[in-house]
């Protein structure tokens, strides 16, 4: 009995003797893996302050395997919070070498880095580098389209457009850039161009982009302007009176556009119609008297037809200035032979 019960003591402490051995092990173990994660910890914030941003994120990740498999949360929390902007600053750097290159091929690895910020941001619950990375991946594929544009490059640009409105669908900005490739790719699909400017118009009001907003309505107002030149030249009045009409939708005070319609009524017949656009261009134009020459013979031009011959010579002998002068002094000496003029080669 007194050696069975020696026994039993005898057991116990070995068992304890072991399950203290197992302790002390683990937890020397333990404090192995916490010194070897917080070690690649500093080698990887080294790196990173370095400029080694690449090399830091792989530290960075291989510190948090270890921590996350030992169950070291103070570490793996401080990584998880460092990681997403070591990736955001490293698509920011790859942006800044974009500036001085201006390449398509260093836009595609600024949106490669932004790509992966964004998906780390994801990963780790970083909701700002989320949204920032988000925000500038369409602006980039927007940069391309004008890189690609100016190579002439016209359905490259519109895909990398499309990508960028894929990713915002708001991006006025975009939709602008989408009227002029598509004006390049399409001169004469006005109608298509036209539908991309109102969008970007659209959305620039509603985002208060007043930039974006003042550039689509000029370009609307003088694409306008410039498709009805074309169709008044190829005869095509009623058309070119059309477009010249919805100018007011974009710019109400362009005087080129009324001395166009001015140009166009004369052309038909239609004087005083001619004199009433003549009239409202001289009030919108705010050039000098060379800019303002072409708006006095097209109101000569009226007079002249209205038989109002006191007024048009009036007329002529103000638009005799710059590229109007031949024409305004032969109507002066031998269309109307204006009383008391004599031409003065202005």
């Amino acid at each position: 009995m007194r050696y069975m019960k020696s026994y039993s003591q005898y057991l116990s402490a070995l068992i304890v003797f072991v399950l203290t051995i197992g302790i002390t092990q683990t937890v020397s173990a333990q404090e192995e893996f916490r010194a070897e994660a917080v070690t690649l910890y500093n080698d990887a914030q080294e790196l990173a302050g370095a400029g080694e941003l690449l090399n830091a994120i792989e530290t960075y990740r291989a510190a948090l395997d270890i921590a996350q498999e030992n169950n070291l949360n103070d570490i793996s929390e401080r990584i998880t919070t460092q990681l997403p902007r070591v990736y955001y600053s490293r698509a920011s750097r790859a942006y800044q070498q974009f500036q001085q290159e201006r390449t398509v091929e260093a836009a595609e690895t600024t949106i490669e880095y932004f790509s992966e910020a964004k998906e780390a941001g994801e990963e780790f619950n970083d909701e700002q580098v989320v949204q920032q990375a988000s925000g500038a991946i369409p602006q980039l594929h927007y940069l391309v389209s004008t890189i690609q544009f100016r190579n002439e490059n016209y359905s490259a640009a519109m895909e990398s457009l499309d990508t960028a409105l894929e990713l915002n669908p708001n991006y006025p900005t975009a939709y602008y850039q989408k009227a002029i490739v598509h004006k390049k790719q399409n001169p004469e699909d006005i109608d298509q161009t036209m539908q991309y400017y109102d969008r970007a118009i659209e959305l620039a009001e509603q985002m208060g982009d007043n930039r974006t907003l003042n550039n689509a309505k000029e370009g609307a107002a003088e694409e306008l302007v410039f498709r009805a030149v074309n169709l008044k030249e190829n005869d095509r009045y009623s058309r070119a009176i059309e477009l010249l009409e919805m100018v007011e939708n974009y710019d109400p005070e362009n005087p080129n556009a009324h001395y166009r319609l001015a140009e166009i009524s004369n052309l038909r017949g239609n004087f005083e119609r001619a004199l009433e656009h003549a009239n409202r261009a001289l009030e919108l134009e705010t050039g000098g008297v060379t800019d303002k020459a072409k708006i006095h013979f097209e109101l000569g031009m009226a007079y002249k037809g209205l038989n109002q011959q006191d007024n048009a010579c009036t007329a002529f002998e103000n638009a005799n200035y710059g590229d109007f002068s031949d024409p305004a002094s032969h109507e002066l000496q031998f269309e109307l032979e204006c009383e008391g003029y004599e031409s003065t080669g202005r």
